[in-house]
């Protein structure tokens, strides 16, 4: 019985050939143990801190963004021709949004490139006419852009192949042209903000 003090100061009963392992010794590893881990967990929350900002090679940040340049899109559609009014008209709507001041490339803080990838003018709802036919009554008119924003300062790319797409619903009746004119400007507004909202989203 009065060997029984000396036992409970053992952490552990040694092995055969190994040396008994102490309390005090145990407390330290643990000690030891427990920072790593701490140091582990700051260094995994500082990298995912990190990593909820999007990636960029470039030096330039969206926010250091006053000037772009805006060079004429590509066209990779069967559509004719399209490319002109498309790019005059996102200059058009970004001058008008006053956000960002448009300017030529060497005034630039960064270029906005963009490939026109869609170009969709087709039936949407359809009636039954008079001799029993099925006919379209209403077309939609889809436009879909993939852009980059580039920075000329570096050569690198801030961020690249953003999806922007919109569409404009028309009917086929005595106004159809004005229709289509009409679905064709909310297809424009609609790119113009989503633009904007591509460009600032990480403001």
């Amino acid at each position: 019985m009065e060997r029984e003090p000396e036992r409970r100061l053992a952490s552990s009963r040694a092995e055969p050939g190994q040396a008994p392992v102490s309390t005090q010794t145990v407390r330290s590893r643990r000690g030891r143990g427990g920072t790593v881990r701490q140091i582990a967990l700051l260094v995994a929350l500082l990298v995912a801190a990190g990593s909820c900002g999007y990636y960029s090679t470039s030096s330039r940040t969206a926010k250091d963004i006053k000037q772009i340049a805006i060079p004429y899109l590509r066209n990779e559609t069967p559509e004719p021709d399209i490319e002109n009014e498309i790019t005059d008209k996102v200059i058009e709507g970004i001058v008008n949004d006053n956000t960002l001041k448009v300017v030529a490339r060497d005034e630039a803080h960064a270029v906005l490139e963009g490939r026109i990838v869609e170009y969709r003018n087709v039936p949407f709802t359809f009636n039954r006419g008079s001799d029993a036919s099925i006919q379209a009554d209403q077309y939609r008119l889809v436009i879909g852009l993939r852009i980059s924003l580039f920075n000329p300062e570096d050569n690198s790319y801030i961020w690249q192949d953003r999806s922007v797409k919109a569409h404009g619903d028309y009917y086929l009746d005595e106004g159809a042209q004005q229709n289509y004119e009409n679905a064709l400007k909310e297809v424009y507004r609609e790119i113009v903000e989503g633009i904007l909202s591509t460009m600032i989203e990480d403001w």
